[in-house]
């Protein structure tokens, strides 16, 4: 009996022996893998639990990162940012506005081109409103008209109206194109204008803008500021020589008018062709004597 107790006492410490021997192999093999293993560094919020958590974390983080702002795995654990926002806050330098440069020189808005636009100042996207603008039959009548653009800031226009130069309409050389241009001026005027200014033979003030039926004073101030008058292109009237139809056209003279100076060439040469004459023997219409003096010519 006693010999059978010492087996079995003897099989039981063989037992423990052996688990103990086991457990011990483990963890041996389990401090060799934790040693070996490199040093991870999980992030604030995420749980390093088991290999295969951790894995996971890194392969569904990068993918989102990358495709949302191009973050390397490595970054994950290196202390990179795992979103663009952070990003850009702490591995990109902000970006660097080159500062435009910009000329400035005397321009009319309404021929400038888009590459001097840009010289002036403006982008490329201003310069494009404002051609677009000119496109569609706009114009800049005023240096206040280029500052109600949208596109021309303040400052950009407080730097550039001493070099806006509009040229004005000259009215006695005026096409009907340029004349149309005015303010409140279209096709039928345009052509009023032209007609009597050729029975003229020019303009020598604005205030005979007037004398065309229908252009009041009203017109008038619209686009007054907007045109000159060059009085040397102005046609004299040769009264000794003009034919009778020339004469009558005038708007001076008329056909009463033209008569008597057909009259007084008949009773007299050109030794009393003076304009003391003409004055003295009424062959000017008494109401239009001032305006004509500016306009005949006596040979």
């Amino acid at each position: 009996m006693k010999e059978g107790e010492k087996q079995s006492k003897g099989v039981a410490s063989g037992m423990v022996a052996l688990v103990f021997l086991v457990l011990g192999f483990q963890l041996a093999v389990f401090v060799i893998k934790v040693v070996e293993r490199p040093e991870r560094r999980v992030e604030p919020g995420m749980t390093a639990t088991t290999d295969a958590t951790v894995t996971t974390v890194i392969t569904d983080t990068t993918v989102a990162s990358e495709a949302a702002g191009g973050v390397r795995r490595s970054d994950l654990f290196s202390g990179a940012s795992r979103t663009p926002e952070r990003r850009s806050e702490r591995n990109v330098k902000p970006e660097r506005r080159s500062e435009r440069s910009y000329e400035s020189f005397p321009f009319d808005p309404n021929t400038v081109s888009l590459a001097d636009l840009q010289r002036l100042g403006l982008t490329l996207r201003q310069a494009e409103t404002i051609d677009h603008y000119r496109s569609k039959g706009g114009r800049f009548r005023t240096k206040d008209d280029f500052r109600k653009m949208y596109v021309v800031t303040d400052s950009l226009f407080a730097r550039l109206e001493p070099f806006i130069k509009i040229p004005k309409v000259e009215l006695n050389a005026a096409d009907s194109a340029a004349l149309v241009s005015l303010r409140g001026i279209g096709p039928y005027y345009a052509r009023k204008i032209l007609d009597y200014r050729e029975r003229l033979g020019g303009f020598l003030n604005k205030a005979q803008l007037l004398e065309i039926e229908g252009l009041d004073e009203e017109r008038l101030a619209g686009f007054a500021d907007e045109v000159e008058i060059n009085t040397s292109r102005c046609r004299r009237l040769d009264l000794w020589h003009a034919s009778d139809s020339a004469l009558a056209r005038h708007p001076y003279l008329g056909e009463k008018g033209a008569r008597s100076i057909a009259r007084y060439k008949k009773l007299y040469d050109t030794t009393r062709w003076t304009l003391a004459d003409l004055e003295r023997e009424r062959v000017f219409p008494k109401e239009n004597i001032e305006k004509l003096k500016k306009y005949i010519e006596i040979q």
